[in-house]
């Protein structure tokens, strides 16, 4: 197992695209591949807690979407197959309202206008008679899907090289847990503001002092 050392100088030292493919590794092994345990034994308050993780960590980390704009840019982006009942971005609110409900709630009004345990039904989703139904087998199963192909880094690859910079320091910056007013966090968000000349030469000083601070 890496030690923190290394694996910080191999997020420092590698571009965007490989820092996130590290994550995405670790998310399609762990992640991913538990979402799957939890639809094949019908455990599906963790199906939708996972696959609320998963879809957060890419978009935000990633693609600086938060929220329900994560949720619903995900589900839009990379999992909605042709058909309305599998368009899961149509209901990106209700799915990322479930979450909350689960995780700190319990009960809602809300569960008297979705129900979201329909694993009866063929569609993803439907309505039917003024109540929305969910299947979270076949939810699960389209975002599990997203992880066998390769349209996650193709749409990563498409963002401008300042936002891919930009997303690695994020990350980097929540990696280390490092607070607003710590002098490196603010200078990870001062990138936003620079061209690309001063961009570069703020980075170099990023990482000098990244080496400095951590022995690196």
């Amino acid at each position: 197992m890496e030690t923190f050392k290394e694996r910080l100088k191999r997020f420092v030292d590698g571009d965007a695209a490989e820092t996130f493919g590290w994550m995405k590794m670790t998310l399609h092994n762990y992640h991913v591949s538990e979402l799957g345990r939890a639809r094949e034994n019908r455990l599906y308050h963790c199906v939708y807690l996972m696959a609320h993780a998963i879809i957060q960590t890419v978009s935000e980390s990633m693609f600086d979407k938060k929220g329900i704009e994560g949720t619903r840019f995900f589900l839009q982006t990379f999992a909605d197959a042709e058909s309305e009942g599998t368009k899961f971005s149509l209901i990106a609110s209700e799915l990322h309202h479930v979450r909350n409900i689960i995780a700190h709630q319990t009960y809602s009004s809300v569960q008297h206008k979705v129900e979201y345990f329909a694993d009866e039904i063929e569609d993803g989703w439907h309505n039917a008679d003024g109540v929305l139904l969910v299947n979270p087998t076949r939810y699960s199963i389209v975002v599990e899907a997203v992880f066998r192909g390769s349209t996650i880094f193709r749409a990563f690859g498409q963002l401008p090289e300042k936002q891919r910079l930009l997303r690695k320091y994020q990350f980097l910056k929540q990696w280390l847990g490092l607070a607003k007013n710590d002098s490196i966090a603010k200078d990870i968000s001062a990138l936003e503001s620079l061209d690309s000349s001063d961009l570069r030469e703020k980075e170099l000083a990023i990482r000098s002092d990244l080496y400095h601070r951590y022995g690196l």
